[in-house]
């Protein structure tokens, strides 16, 4: 059954900060290898948002976590926003 987790909080801890850099790497990851910045934002995504999705239907885990996206989308804007700087 798929459960989410209701009582997660946007807390810097280290589970939050593991899913921002995970995502920023893995943005420069995908960018490295395709060299296309809108195929490297949404393979970022899509690899945080199915991990989140296997966590809600596993019993190891409290279940798929918004917060957990929004760190996924924050670390993905952050590697996009210094890419475009730098």
């Amino acid at each position: 059954m798929f459960k989410i987790d209701l009582y997660d909080s946007l807390d810097f801890v280290m589970d939050k900060q593991a899913h921002l850099y995970v995502s920023f790497g893995l943005y420069y990851f995908f960018y490295t290898h395709t060299v296309n910045i809108i195929l490297s934002l949404s393979l970022a995504f899509l690899i945080g948002f199915l991990y989140e999705l296997v966590q809600g239907f596993t019993n190891n885990h409290r279940g798929f976590s918004f917060m957990d996206m929004i760190y996924n989308v924050i670390g993905i804007v952050i590697a996009y926003v210094l890419h475009c700087i730098l």
